[in-house]
């Protein structure tokens, strides 16, 4: 293995609600990627419950996620779906990192059994997307550090972070929200406290700063400067991933980005997410700061104290 070629994996990680959906359509587009959406909720919501794959079609007549399985395991049915499951709720949780960045640490330090077994699951389903897609980079946007830190040990793969920040009373204000799921007969979203929130977007962000200290390539970009800057954003996110041409004389090419809009045609086959992956073709992008004047002022104060110790850090005033 140690001769073969990495699969690239461009990881889009941060808390969720923080515009990471839009930058993976927007990424999806570029020539040479391919979104598989959050992999962390494949098998819960994808292998398990068959909800609908970011192609409109349910995940088991997808013929993406169709050939993924019989590529990766002869078939999904030649899995068991729920100890994958139980092993994705024992390791894959922020209370484990710990033990997973204590592999960082260490370097050539054999895995755990259960960290091995699940990443032996996750690893040819990756490895199969970028076969059948053709793929030089997949987009995998679980958004969980775990996940990442996870996936950053395979031999096999070549993961690389975009770790996405965005005002945190934004994303708090979001979470209050009631969403529906289309590809789950219309269900709800869970919402969040605004503090639960707040101590999420500090926890995830300082822990997404510790994996790029440990060595795994990052790139932090705020949502609000890739709507302000499309071009120049992608253009670097793009770079960062490898996708610039080999010459280095041109840039890659953004032909569905015009000024502030964006037309996306490209379809998705990501399997969870939020559920703009299921439209929103033609899109003006525009920064929604609706949180100003909508978010309780009792719930904006408790926000901005709670983060106000690292606001400055991730680009932020209070």
């Amino acid at each position: 293995m140690a001769n073969e070629p990495r699969q690239r994996v461009l990881f889009i990680g941060g808390l969720g609600r923080s515009g990471t959906t839009l930058i993976e359509k927007m990424l999806n587009e570029l020539t040479g990627t391919f979104a598989v959406g959050e992999t962390l909720h494949l098998w819960e919501r994808g292998v398990r419950d068959e909800e609908r794959c970011g192609c409109g079609e349910p995940f088991a007549t997808c013929p993406h996620w169709s050939e993924v399985g019989q590529l990766a395991f002869g078939g999904w049915n030649n899995i068991d779906v729920d100890r994958i499951i139980d092993l994705r709720w024992a390791i894959d949780r922020s209370r484990k990192l710990p033990q997973i960045l204590a592999k960082h640490r260490k370097p050539g330090t054999a895995l755990d059994a259960d960290q091995a077994e699940y990443l032996d699951h996750l690893r040819p389903v990756l490895l199969a997307s970028a076969e059948r897609s053709g793929a030089d980079v997949l987009l995998d946007s679980s958004k969980h550090l775990s996940t990442a830190a996870l996936l950053a040990l395979d031999p096999a793969l070549d993961l690389r972070v975009l770790h996405i920040t965005r005002d945190p009373r934004g994303v708090a204000y979001s979470w209050t929200k009631e969403i529906s799921r289309p590809e789950a007969d219309n269900s709800l979203m869970p919402t969040y406290k605004p503090s639960r929130t707040a101590t999420r977007w500090v926890t995830d962000n300082l822990g997404f700063d510790g994996l790029a200290k440990l060595g795994v390539p990052t790139l932090r970009l705020r949502y609000e400067d890739v709507l302000a800057t499309p071009e120049s954003s992608l253009r670097q996110i793009a770079t960062f991933a490898g996708l610039t041409p080999e010459d280095g004389q041109r840039d890659v090419a953004l032909p569905f980005l015009d000024g502030d809009r964006v037309s996306l045609s490209t379809p998705m086959h990501s399997v969870a997410g939020n559920p703009l992956r299921f439209g929103g073709d033609d899109i003006v992008l525009r920064l929604d700061d609706a949180w100003r004047d909508k978010l309780d002022p009792r719930a904006k104060a408790t926000v901005t104290r709670i983060t106000r110790p690292v606001l400055k850090r991730f680009g932020y005033r209070p």
